[in-house]
């Protein structure tokens, strides 16, 4: 071993022998200081270049990940936008469908369908005529009965419909509770002109009422036709030789008293 020592250190005086030396000092001792410093200079560069190739691939991950910010950021403003956009349109639809249920709604209103059936008794010339009207939420029913005389004298029912059934009601219930006192004023204003006709027309039928008796809502008799009009009658108790004007009648056009009815 001494032998093989002295033989490098004679060969060390010469570049090409110092190289030779190196090559050979480094394969038979590979862990001394020369190579350590290699193998440590080449780990740092290779950690250098491995830092170099992290930071660009940081870099360049730094830059997408802002790309993509900006992208979500651009997708949800589109969506808020969107949406705004949306509710706008639901917020115009539903006023448009509101306004065109208050349209339907408005010309629905005065809409009377009336339908007339007669019933032959037996021993009875004159049939009894049941007429049939429906008006919105309402089902009226009148019925009219012959006397002997053939003179018909006529009733009326008034029903609620809620679905298939049918629940009685009164004539104040179609009307706003609030409006009747001022209804009864405008109906008996205009039958009482009527009854003032009635006592020069007839005056022996009215020699006995000097004045109109006014009625209440509940005293009259409601009818309806299908030219959209209620008509409001009521009975005077005259008798039987004035059964000609024994009752009087004033109607209205459905319009023209809505702001008094139910809605």
């Amino acid at each position: 071993m001494r032998i093989l020592f002295l033989f490098f250190i004679l060969l060390s005086g010469h570049t090409h022998s110092q190289n030779f030396f190196r090559e050979n000092y480094d394969r038979y001792f590979p862990n001394n200081k020369h190579l350590q410093i290699e193998r440590l200079k080449a780990e740092k560069d290779s950690l250098i270049k491995l830092n170099d190739s992290l930071s660009e691939s940081l870099d360049n991950a730094a830059e997408k990940i802002n790309y993509l910010k900006k992208e979500v950021l651009t997708l949800k403003t589109d969506l808020f936008n969107e949406q705004n956009k949306l509710k706008n349109a639901n917020g115009s639809l539903e006023k448009e469908l509101s306004s065109l249920r208050d349209s339907m709604k408005m010309v629905r209103f005065p809409i009377v369908t009336c339908t007339e059936q007669t019933v032959t008794k037996k021993g009875k010339t004159d049939p009894l005529i049941i007429n049939t009207c429906s008006w919105r939420m309402y089902q009226i029913v009148e019925t009219g009965t012959p006397d002997y005389k053939g003179r018909y004298t006529w009733t009326t029912e008034l029903f609620r419909k809620k679905g298939d059934s049918l629940t009685r009601i009164t004539n104040a219930d179609i009307f706003k509770a609030d409006k009747i006192v001022e209804l009864e004023k405008l109906i008996n204003t205009r039958l009482e002109e009527d009854f003032q006709s009635l006592k020069t027309t007839d005056p022996d039928c009215f020699n006995r009422r000097k004045n109109y008796p006014t009625f209440k809502l509940k005293e009259m008799r409601l009818a309806f036709n299908e030219n959209s009009e209620i008509t409001f009658e009521i009975t005077y108790g005259l008798n039987d030789a004035c059964f000609a004007v024994n009752t009087a009648s004033t109607g209205f056009k459905i319009s023209e008293i809505k702001s008094f009815l139910v809605e």
